[in-house]
């Protein structure tokens, strides 16, 4: 399996492309091509095209979470001459309005709007996109330093309710030496999701980690944390986007950390 990072706050040294807070990848197994998010803005496109990428050979666009700076780019992609109407994947909470503090922070299309346009997949189960991708779906809180947390509300149902993100998810790769883990910022928890991925995969070893951890203070959940990730001996530690650089280097002081931005490229072999 190849990665391309396609849009992360920062690019790589001597990498001249956009970069803003959020992320999209690029995912290429088997023969098939997958968009992992769609970053702030149009940015992600324009990046694409630099790199010699036609995100209209995309098989499917799957979304980590419902948060525009994962989402925001989904107007621009889908106004792209797709050969068919592309496919949308996601946890059913995603497609739903999300607020905070009054200000709109979800999906720009939501379930209505984005049926018309794409072939829209919901699933809260994990879903196998080729015999060794899988979208998680819906990921099980279980670690006790790990707990679901409120970001704003969601509207279902035509009622407003606290937002757990219970629409966040990861995707999992099984290679020759273990699982690959690609989040986009973790709000379910990435030791949750690493628990989690091994369960559906039945692979008990964690080759790397990509992707934002959703830590910004070395608190008591990021030292937990960084302790889980040290016992897991992980050989390859992506932490970005949404992790931030006093996490990162304590992390780092534990488990070495490679660098991530804009314009790297990942290659994982089955």
């Amino acid at each position: 399996m190849k990665l391309r990072v396609l849009m992360d706050n920062h690019t790589e040294i001597d990498a001249y492309y956009l970069g803003e807070p959020a992320v999209s990848y690029w995912i290429e197994d088997e023969g098939q091509k997958f968009l992992f998010d769609t970053g702030y803005s149009d940015a992600f496109l324009k990046n694409a095209v630099a790199m010699g990428i036609d995100l209209t050979e995309a098989e499917a666009v799957l979304l980590s979470h419902s948060h525009n700076d994962h989402t925001g780019g989904l107007c621009s992609l889908l106004s792209l001459p797709f050969g068919r109407k592309p496919g949308i994947i996601a946890c059913p909470d995603a497609v739903l309005p999300h607020e905070l503090d009054g200000m709109d922070i979800g999906s720009p299309m939501q379930k209505a709007e984005l049926e018309q346009a794409a072939e829209l997949t919901l699933t809260k189960e994990p879903l196998w996109l080729t015999e060794r991708l899988v979208f998680l779906g819906e990921i099980p809180r279980e670690m006790p330093f790990e707990p679901e947390y409120a970001i704003g509300t969601v509207i279902r149902g035509g009622g407003q309710e606290q937002d757990f993100m219970r629409d966040d998810t990861a995707l999992a790769y099984c290679g020759r030496d273990g699982l690959s883990i690609i989040t986009g910022c973790s709000h379910a928890g990435i030791c949750n999701m690493i628990s989690y991925a091994k369960m559906v995969t039945g692979i008990r070893q964690v080759r790397s980690v990509l992707g934002g951890f959703h830590l910004f203070e070395p608190d008591e959940r990021a030292k937990e944390t960084i302790a889980f990730l040290k016992q897991e001996r992980i050989p390859e530690l992506y932490p970005c986007h949404c992790t931030s650089f006093q996490v990162r280097a304590a992390l780092h002081a534990e488990c070495p950390c490679g660098e991530i931005g804009v314009g790297m490229e990942l290659e994982w072999h089955p």
